[in-house]
């Protein structure tokens, strides 16, 4: 049953099917009276005009003892209310060592078109789907692959602000999550099989903003844009594994977003979950810029059905 079919039989009301409508305009990721922060580990589940410059990432040593330096940047741009397409991109830079070499690059050019297909705004229950290709070959300096990977993701979020006032205390929380499964264009290269990986995670949020403007006001300007978070994401090969290949790996992810009227900043830990996923702990910070909020009335509305 479609999600629409699903809201007319639970309700037939207007406001219920207002509700439920599938395209909602919203800036950032809104769905009722909670906005859904843009995480670093997992895409939040809304669609809206943004840009991310730069993303700065320091990953965790590899277990070659090889570190990764990524300065990424990623342009989301909507076509029709609720559906948008994004594509990003950026250099790597991996350092050598005895035991292996290291180099400068370009990734490969990431693309995605991204449907928010659903918002229960009296829930604070929202959810998109989309379809993300890796391309291959698009890199530089044997930073990229060189194949296409597929992967279709959903995402969710849920705000408790539905919780009686008793509990006054836990409305500002909020949960997103994210799964995936990540399709390689090419069975094997050189001999060795490339396995298609399950993806997924989740992260819990605590939202001063929603705090200092549902629950009582909170007088330091610099707390109430505050969203303290910890990310959890981790990856696993499903089929097509290679001999001797890992199992699941991942990186728990504490930080916060500083969350203005136009743009954020999120600032995070990587803490790797075991060897394969790494040592020691990387960090990851990003500034990102709401062109729905910015430019109202030309970058920051859908190409088609955005207001006049």
């Amino acid at each position: 049953m479609s999600v629409r079919s699903h809201c007319v039989r639970l309700g037939g009301a207007v406001s219920l099917l207002t509700a439920c409508w599938i395209s909602p305009v919203f800036a950032h990721a809104v769905c009722g009276a909670r906005i859904f922060p843009a995480t670093l580990g997992i895409d939040d589940p809304g669609v809206g005009d943004e840009l991310a410059l730069p993303t700065i990432t320091v990953q965790p040593v590899q277990s070659n003892g090889q570190q990764e330096f990524d300065a990424t940047f990623s342009y989301t741009k909507t076509i029709f209310p609720g559906f948008g397409l994004s594509i990003g991109d950026g250099p790597s830079w991996v350092t050598s060592n005895s035991r292996a070499q290291g180099g400068y690059g370009w990734g490969d050019i990431d693309t995605e078109a991204k449907y928010n297909f659903f918002c229960l705004a009296d829930q604070e229950l929202m959810a998109s789907v989309g379809l993300d290709v890796d391309w291959g070959n698009t890199g530089t300096n044997g930073m990229g692959g060189t194949f296409n990977t597929y992967t279709p993701v959903l995402d969710v979020g849920k705000g408790f602000g539905g919780l009686p006032s008793s509990l006054n205390l836990l409305r500002p929380l909020a949960l997103t999550a994210e799964i995936s499964y990540s399709v390689p264009g090419q069975y094997v290269t050189a001999g060795a099989p490339n396995p298609s990986t399950l993806n997924w995670g989740f992260t819990l949020q605590y939202s001063l903003p929603y705090y200092n403007s549902n629950v009582a006001a909170i007088d330091n300007d610099f707390f109430k844009h505050l969203i303290p978070l910890t990310e959890f994401v981790f990856s696993a090969p499903v089929s097509n594994v290679p001999q001797g290949g890992y199992g699941i790996t991942g990186t728990i992810q504490p930080g916060a977003v500083y969350m203005a009227d136009k743009w954020q900043f999120a600032l995070e830990a990587l803490v790797p979950i075991n060897s394969a996923s790494g040592k020691r702990i990387g960090v990851v910070g990003e500034l990102h810029f709401f062109f729905d909020d910015i430019f109202p009335d030309t970058l920051g509305k859908p190409i088609f059905g955005g207001k006049s």
